[in-house]
């Protein structure tokens, strides 16, 4: 019985091809992880914890990364886990520099984009009253920034 190697290598193809054998997925980081080192290329993911369904949202702030360095890819939610979502923020490392991400963060229904995050209070009791904070912690019950220092090597 003879048999035919290559009959095989379709299917051993495919079978790599599903199982990722051989790819990576592309690096997450979160709020704490605030300076990134990427290589040219490289995708990557800023994961931020965002419960949708109690007005928390996250967006991406002006000014936006420099695009000679960064492509943004878009957002992405992930809401099946109730109060305890996520938000991924999608880029890819273009070519070598430095740039910042800038991320506002919305707690409690207080802003439904970053331009209404950032706008003049109708009143001064309004909650985002006063400029917007840069945060150096974690995300808090208030409007703040979220800075990320990107580095492409």
């Amino acid at each position: 019985m003879r048999t035919r190697p290559l009959l095989f290598l379709p299917a051993l193809a495919l079978t790599l091809a599903l199982t990722g054998c051989g790819g990576s997925s592309a690096a997450s980081y979160g709020t704490g992880e605030r300076s990134i080192s990427v290589d040219a290329g490289e995708t990557f993911t800023l994961e931020v914890p965002a419960s949708s369904a109690m007005g928390e949202n996250w967006y991406l702030a002006d000014p936006e990364p420099d695009t000679a360095v960064l492509d943004y890819e878009g957002r992405r939610d992930d809401n099946d886990a109730g109060e305890d979502g996520t938000q991924y923020f999608d880029f890819t490392a273009s070519h070598k520099g430095r740039t910042t991400v800038k991320l506002v963060h919305c707690p409690n229904g207080f802003c439904h984009s970053a331009a209404e995050a950032t706008a003049e209070p109708a009143s001064s009791a309004a909650p985002n009253a006063g400029p917007v904070p840069t945060a150096t912690g974690t995300p808090q019950t208030r409007i703040e920034y979220f800075e990320y220092e990107i580095t492409v090597r």
